[in-house]
Protein backbone atom coordinates (compact mmCIF):
# COMPACT_ATOMS: atom_id res chain seq x y z
CA UNK A 1 0.00 0.00 0.00
CA UNK A 2 1.17 3.11 -1.21
CA UNK A 3 1.68 6.08 1.32
CA UNK A 4 -1.10 8.62 1.57
CA UNK A 5 1.51 11.51 2.02
CA UNK A 6 3.07 10.49 -0.56
CA UNK A 7 -0.01 10.03 -3.14
CA UNK A 8 -1.10 13.75 -2.09
CA UNK A 9 2.79 15.30 -2.47
CA UNK A 10 2.38 13.62 -6.35
CA UNK A 11 -0.58 14.53 -7.30
CA UNK A 12 -0.05 17.98 -6.04
CA UNK A 13 3.08 18.10 -7.93
CA UNK A 14 1.15 16.60 -11.13
CA UNK A 15 -1.24 19.46 -11.29
CA UNK A 16 -0.18 22.61 -13.06
CA UNK A 17 -1.06 25.70 -11.38
CA UNK A 18 -4.91 26.87 -12.89
CA UNK A 19 -4.67 30.78 -14.16
CA UNK A 20 -8.07 32.35 -13.72
CA UNK A 21 -10.10 31.84 -17.21
CA UNK A 22 -11.55 35.56 -15.87
CA UNK A 23 -8.51 37.03 -16.44
CA UNK A 24 -7.58 35.44 -19.73
CA UNK A 25 -10.94 36.22 -21.23
CA UNK A 26 -10.86 40.12 -20.21
CA UNK A 27 -7.00 40.40 -21.15
CA UNK A 28 -8.04 39.06 -24.84
CA UNK A 29 -11.01 41.49 -24.78
CA UNK A 30 -9.42 44.13 -24.78
CA UNK A 31 -6.77 43.75 -27.12
CA UNK A 32 -9.55 42.40 -29.59
CA UNK A 33 -11.17 45.57 -28.53
CA UNK A 34 -8.32 48.38 -29.32
CA UNK A 35 -7.53 46.38 -32.36
CA UNK A 36 -10.92 46.51 -34.15
CA UNK A 37 -11.54 50.43 -32.55
CA UNK A 38 -8.19 51.25 -34.80
CA UNK A 39 -9.04 49.48 -37.77
CA UNK A 40 -12.57 50.64 -37.57
CA UNK A 41 -10.80 54.29 -36.94
CA UNK A 42 -8.34 53.83 -39.94
CA UNK A 43 -11.50 52.49 -42.18
CA UNK A 44 -13.33 56.14 -41.03
CA UNK A 45 -10.38 58.09 -42.00
CA UNK A 46 -9.52 55.83 -45.53
CA UNK A 47 -12.72 56.26 -46.66
CA UNK A 48 -13.25 59.71 -47.46
CA UNK A 49 -9.53 60.11 -48.68
CA UNK A 50 -10.23 57.00 -51.27
CA UNK A 51 -14.03 59.02 -52.60
CA UNK A 52 -11.97 62.10 -52.54
CA UNK A 53 -9.77 60.98 -55.19
CA UNK A 54 -11.72 58.80 -57.22
CA UNK A 55 -14.20 61.32 -57.64
CA UNK A 56 -11.26 63.86 -58.12
CA UNK A 57 -10.28 61.37 -60.91
CA UNK A 58 -13.31 61.13 -62.59
CA UNK A 59 -14.13 64.88 -62.59
CA UNK A 60 -10.60 65.34 -63.93
CA UNK A 61 -11.06 63.01 -66.63
CA UNK A 62 -14.34 63.97 -67.84
CA UNK A 63 -12.98 67.46 -68.53
CA UNK A 64 -11.50 68.06 -71.55
CA UNK A 65 -7.69 69.75 -71.27
CA UNK A 66 -7.08 72.87 -73.50
CA UNK A 67 -3.42 73.18 -74.09
CA UNK A 68 -2.46 71.27 -71.41
CA UNK A 69 -1.75 67.68 -73.08
CA UNK A 70 1.42 66.57 -74.17
CA UNK A 71 2.46 68.45 -77.61
CA UNK A 72 4.48 67.54 -80.74
CA UNK A 73 6.41 70.53 -81.13
CA UNK A 74 9.05 69.07 -83.79
CA UNK A 75 5.18 68.14 -85.71
CA UNK A 76 4.62 71.98 -85.15
CA UNK A 77 7.56 73.42 -86.61
CA UNK A 78 7.35 70.74 -89.22
CA UNK A 79 4.18 72.47 -90.07
CA UNK A 80 5.54 75.66 -90.18
CA UNK A 81 4.35 76.40 -86.77
CA UNK A 82 6.56 78.36 -84.02
CA UNK A 83 5.98 76.57 -80.78
CA UNK A 84 5.95 79.42 -77.39
CA UNK A 85 5.85 77.74 -74.23
CA UNK A 86 4.23 79.80 -70.94
CA UNK A 87 5.40 79.45 -67.81
CA UNK A 88 3.71 81.42 -64.55
CA UNK A 89 6.32 82.10 -62.12
CA UNK A 90 4.25 83.49 -58.90
CA UNK A 91 5.14 84.12 -54.83
CA UNK A 92 8.69 84.35 -53.51
CA UNK A 93 11.66 82.95 -54.95
CA UNK A 94 12.85 80.50 -52.33
CA UNK A 95 14.45 78.08 -54.20
CA UNK A 96 12.87 75.52 -52.10
CA UNK A 97 10.00 72.68 -52.30
CA UNK A 98 6.71 74.30 -50.90
CA UNK A 99 5.10 71.02 -50.14
CA UNK A 100 6.09 67.54 -49.78
CA UNK A 101 2.98 66.26 -51.53
CA UNK A 102 1.94 69.22 -53.95
CA UNK A 103 4.36 71.18 -55.85
CA UNK A 104 2.39 74.11 -57.38
CA UNK A 105 3.69 74.88 -61.49
CA UNK A 106 3.75 78.69 -60.89
CA UNK A 107 6.25 77.92 -57.62
CA UNK A 108 10.30 78.94 -58.91
CA UNK A 109 11.39 75.19 -58.01
CA UNK A 110 8.96 74.11 -60.33
CA UNK A 111 9.53 76.69 -63.46
CA UNK A 112 12.97 76.00 -62.94
CA UNK A 113 12.48 71.94 -63.84
CA UNK A 114 10.02 73.21 -67.01
CA UNK A 115 12.56 75.31 -68.11
CA UNK A 116 15.52 73.03 -67.70
CA UNK A 117 13.22 70.43 -69.58
CA UNK A 118 12.28 72.90 -72.68
CA UNK A 119 16.50 73.54 -73.07
CA UNK A 120 16.18 69.98 -74.41
CA UNK A 121 13.29 70.11 -76.58
CA UNK A 122 14.14 70.99 -80.15
CA UNK A 123 10.47 72.19 -80.96
CA UNK A 124 10.43 74.64 -78.50
CA UNK A 125 11.33 78.25 -80.27
CA UNK A 126 10.40 80.46 -77.38
CA UNK A 127 9.23 80.88 -73.81
CA UNK A 128 6.50 83.41 -72.59
CA UNK A 129 6.92 83.63 -68.51
CA UNK A 130 4.34 85.45 -66.61
CA UNK A 131 6.25 86.69 -63.47
CA UNK A 132 4.93 87.80 -60.55
CA UNK A 133 6.92 88.23 -57.67
CA UNK A 134 8.58 90.15 -55.45
CA UNK A 135 12.09 88.51 -55.80
CA UNK A 136 13.63 86.24 -53.03
CA UNK A 137 16.76 83.88 -52.58
CA UNK A 138 20.05 85.41 -54.94
CA UNK A 139 20.98 81.95 -55.67
CA UNK A 140 17.80 80.67 -56.60
CA UNK A 141 17.11 84.21 -58.38
CA UNK A 142 20.48 83.69 -60.55
CA UNK A 143 19.43 79.95 -61.30
CA UNK A 144 15.98 80.83 -63.52
CA UNK A 145 18.25 83.57 -65.16
CA UNK A 146 21.29 80.77 -66.13
CA UNK A 147 18.49 78.32 -67.27
CA UNK A 148 16.97 80.91 -69.23
CA UNK A 149 20.90 81.86 -70.72
CA UNK A 150 21.18 78.08 -71.56
CA UNK A 151 17.94 77.85 -73.08
CA UNK A 152 18.71 80.22 -75.74
CA UNK A 153 22.21 79.31 -75.95
CA UNK A 154 20.77 75.48 -76.81
CA UNK A 155 19.52 76.78 -80.28
CA UNK A 156 20.50 79.70 -82.20
CA UNK A 157 17.29 81.88 -83.07
CA UNK A 158 15.39 80.89 -79.55
CA UNK A 159 13.79 84.10 -77.47
CA UNK A 160 12.56 84.99 -73.97
CA UNK A 161 9.45 86.86 -73.85
CA UNK A 162 8.59 88.37 -69.91
CA UNK A 163 5.19 89.83 -69.20
CA UNK A 164 5.01 90.92 -65.28
CA UNK A 165 2.02 90.99 -63.17
CA UNK A 166 1.36 93.04 -59.97
CA UNK A 167 5.33 92.94 -59.20
CA UNK A 168 8.79 92.17 -61.19
CA UNK A 169 10.56 93.55 -58.57
CA UNK A 170 14.05 92.84 -57.47
CA UNK A 171 14.71 88.54 -58.07
CA UNK A 172 11.96 88.70 -60.30
CA UNK A 173 13.66 91.67 -62.46
CA UNK A 174 16.90 90.40 -62.01
CA UNK A 175 16.01 86.89 -63.74
CA UNK A 176 13.78 89.05 -66.45
CA UNK A 177 17.43 90.70 -67.53
CA UNK A 178 17.05 87.48 -69.97
CA UNK A 179 14.44 88.55 -71.98
CA UNK A 180 14.47 89.44 -75.84
CA UNK A 181 11.37 91.89 -74.25
CA UNK A 182 9.88 92.66 -71.13
CA UNK A 183 6.64 93.86 -70.72
CA UNK A 184 4.67 95.07 -67.95
CA UNK A 185 0.99 95.58 -67.14
CA UNK A 186 -0.20 99.85 -66.57
CA UNK A 187 -0.44 98.75 -62.59
CA UNK A 188 2.78 96.75 -62.55
CA UNK A 189 5.29 98.34 -59.89
CA UNK A 190 9.05 97.27 -61.25
CA UNK A 191 12.75 97.57 -60.04
CA UNK A 192 13.74 97.26 -56.48
CA UNK A 193 17.02 96.47 -58.16
CA UNK A 194 19.78 95.74 -55.32
CA UNK A 195 20.58 93.49 -52.37
CA UNK A 196 19.43 93.28 -48.46
CA UNK A 197 20.58 90.69 -46.00
CA UNK A 198 18.28 91.18 -42.82
CA UNK A 199 19.52 91.31 -39.71
CA UNK A 200 18.31 91.74 -35.94
CA UNK A 201 19.83 92.21 -33.15
CA UNK A 202 18.61 91.86 -29.00
CA UNK A 203 21.38 91.90 -27.11
CA UNK A 204 20.86 95.08 -25.15
CA UNK A 205 16.97 92.90 -24.48
CA UNK A 206 18.45 90.26 -23.61
CA UNK A 207 20.90 91.71 -21.01
CA UNK A 208 18.13 93.02 -19.44
CA UNK A 209 16.38 90.00 -19.14
CA UNK A 210 19.81 88.21 -17.99
CA UNK A 211 20.28 86.62 -20.85
CA UNK A 212 24.05 85.54 -21.78
CA UNK A 213 25.30 84.39 -25.10
CA UNK A 214 27.87 81.56 -24.58
CA UNK A 215 29.18 80.80 -28.14
CA UNK A 216 32.41 79.61 -28.35
CA UNK A 217 33.68 80.35 -32.25
CA UNK A 218 37.09 79.17 -33.97
CA UNK A 219 37.62 83.12 -35.63
CA UNK A 220 36.99 86.48 -34.61
CA UNK A 221 33.98 86.77 -37.56
CA UNK A 222 32.90 83.13 -36.88
CA UNK A 223 29.53 84.21 -35.33
CA UNK A 224 29.08 87.43 -37.53
CA UNK A 225 25.00 88.29 -37.01
CA UNK A 226 25.14 87.11 -33.51
CA UNK A 227 21.93 88.18 -32.22
CA UNK A 228 23.02 87.81 -28.73
CA UNK A 229 26.14 90.10 -28.95
CA UNK A 230 26.50 94.03 -29.40
CA UNK A 231 27.06 94.86 -33.43
CA UNK A 232 30.75 94.89 -34.12
CA UNK A 233 31.72 97.45 -36.94
CA UNK A 234 34.08 95.09 -38.24
CA UNK A 235 31.65 92.22 -39.27
CA UNK A 236 29.47 94.25 -40.34
CA UNK A 237 31.91 95.72 -43.21
CA UNK A 238 32.36 91.98 -44.04
CA UNK A 239 28.82 91.28 -44.60
CA UNK A 240 28.98 95.00 -46.44
CA UNK A 241 30.99 93.44 -48.94
CA UNK A 242 29.22 90.38 -49.31
CA UNK A 243 26.61 92.88 -50.14
CA UNK A 244 28.17 94.97 -52.38
CA UNK A 245 29.53 92.38 -54.66
CA UNK A 246 26.05 90.58 -55.41
CA UNK A 247 24.85 94.30 -55.79
CA UNK A 248 27.39 94.71 -58.58
CA UNK A 249 26.55 91.87 -60.65
CA UNK A 250 22.99 92.70 -60.45
CA UNK A 251 23.40 96.04 -61.52
CA UNK A 252 26.17 94.50 -64.18
CA UNK A 253 23.37 92.02 -65.39
CA UNK A 254 20.99 94.75 -65.73
CA UNK A 255 22.93 96.94 -67.93
CA UNK A 256 23.73 94.09 -69.90
CA UNK A 257 19.73 93.20 -70.19
CA UNK A 258 18.81 96.87 -70.97
CA UNK A 259 21.62 97.22 -73.28
CA UNK A 260 22.59 100.84 -70.54
CA UNK A 261 25.50 101.92 -69.37
CA UNK A 262 26.58 101.02 -65.92
CA UNK A 263 26.29 104.36 -64.39
CA UNK A 264 22.88 105.30 -65.54
CA UNK A 265 21.75 101.46 -63.98
CA UNK A 266 23.41 102.23 -60.35
CA UNK A 267 21.50 105.83 -60.18
CA UNK A 268 18.43 103.69 -60.44
CA UNK A 269 19.74 100.50 -58.54
CA UNK A 270 18.96 102.39 -54.82
CA UNK A 271 16.56 100.14 -53.95
CA UNK A 272 13.62 101.56 -55.26
CA UNK A 273 10.20 100.70 -57.06
CA UNK A 274 9.07 102.59 -60.19
CA UNK A 275 5.40 102.78 -61.72
CA UNK A 276 5.30 100.71 -65.25
CA UNK A 277 5.34 104.26 -66.75
CA UNK A 278 8.28 105.75 -64.80
CA UNK A 279 10.13 102.21 -65.60
CA UNK A 280 9.74 102.73 -69.52
CA UNK A 281 10.84 105.92 -69.31
CA UNK A 282 14.03 105.10 -67.39
CA UNK A 283 14.27 102.31 -69.80
CA UNK A 284 13.70 99.64 -67.41
CA UNK A 285 11.11 97.67 -69.37
CA UNK A 286 10.63 97.93 -73.21
CA UNK A 287 6.84 98.83 -73.24
CA UNK A 288 3.04 98.50 -71.42
CA UNK A 289 0.44 96.64 -72.19
CA UNK A 290 -1.69 92.97 -71.99
CA UNK A 291 -0.89 89.59 -72.34
CA UNK A 292 -3.59 89.36 -74.64
CA UNK A 293 -1.59 91.01 -77.18
CA UNK A 294 1.81 89.29 -76.31
CA UNK A 295 1.74 86.96 -79.43
CA UNK A 296 1.25 89.77 -81.93
CA UNK A 297 4.51 91.00 -80.10
CA UNK A 298 6.08 87.63 -80.06
CA UNK A 299 4.96 87.31 -83.77
CA UNK A 300 6.71 90.41 -84.79
CA UNK A 301 9.84 89.82 -83.16
CA UNK A 302 9.96 86.04 -84.44
CA UNK A 303 9.30 88.05 -87.99
CA UNK A 304 6.24 85.92 -88.83
CA UNK A 305 2.30 86.16 -88.34
CA UNK A 306 0.70 85.94 -85.60
CA UNK A 307 -1.53 82.31 -86.20
CA UNK A 308 1.81 81.02 -86.62
CA UNK A 309 2.79 81.49 -82.84
CA UNK A 310 1.28 78.28 -80.86
CA UNK A 311 1.24 79.34 -77.79
CA UNK A 312 0.50 76.50 -75.36
CA UNK A 313 1.63 75.82 -71.29
CA UNK A 314 2.83 72.72 -69.86
CA UNK A 315 0.92 73.39 -66.60
CA UNK A 316 -1.66 70.75 -65.14
CA UNK A 317 -5.60 71.72 -65.96
CA UNK A 318 -6.42 74.29 -63.39
CA UNK A 319 -10.13 73.62 -63.93
CA UNK A 320 -9.95 70.11 -62.59
CA UNK A 321 -11.35 69.19 -59.15
CA UNK A 322 -8.06 66.62 -58.52
CA UNK A 323 -6.00 70.50 -59.44
CA UNK A 324 -7.58 72.11 -56.33
CA UNK A 325 -7.96 69.06 -54.01
CA UNK A 326 -4.25 68.72 -54.37
CA UNK A 327 -3.64 72.70 -54.61
CA UNK A 328 -5.61 73.68 -51.41
CA UNK A 329 -3.44 72.55 -48.53
CA UNK A 330 -0.49 73.30 -50.82
CA UNK A 331 -1.58 76.86 -51.23
CA UNK A 332 -2.34 77.23 -46.91
CA UNK A 333 1.39 75.73 -46.28
CA UNK A 334 2.67 78.02 -49.01
CA UNK A 335 1.23 81.04 -47.83
CA UNK A 336 2.14 80.43 -43.95
CA UNK A 337 5.88 79.43 -45.12
CA UNK A 338 6.21 82.57 -47.35
CA UNK A 339 4.35 84.56 -44.61
CA UNK A 340 6.33 83.47 -41.67
CA UNK A 341 9.50 82.17 -43.38
CA UNK A 342 9.80 83.72 -46.37
CA UNK A 343 13.58 83.34 -47.49
CA UNK A 344 16.35 82.27 -44.99
CA UNK A 345 16.95 85.02 -43.22
CA UNK A 346 20.45 84.94 -42.50
CA UNK A 347 20.96 84.65 -46.38
CA UNK A 348 21.29 88.29 -49.04
CA UNK A 349 18.26 88.32 -50.97
CA UNK A 350 16.77 90.30 -54.24
CA UNK A 351 13.27 90.66 -52.60
CA UNK A 352 11.66 93.97 -51.91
Amino acid sequence: MEDPAYQTTAATSATPPVKSPCRLRLGGCLFGASAGCLFSLMMILAIPFLFIYVLGKSVSEAIPHTQCDPVSTEALVDDGMIPVQRLELRGVITGAWSSPWYVDPTSDVAVLQQIEAAIDEEGVKGLLLVVNSPGGSVTASDNLYHALERFKAAQPGRKVFVIGGDLVASGAYYLAMQADWLRVQPTSVVGSIGVILPGLNIATLAQRLGIADNSIASGASKDIGNPLKPVDPAHNAVLKTVVDGMYARFTDLVAKGRKMEIGKVRSLADGRVFTAEDAKRCGLVDDIGYEDTMTAKIAELFGCKSEEVYLYSPTENKTSFRYWINAFPQAIGRGLSEGLMPVDSKMPQYRW
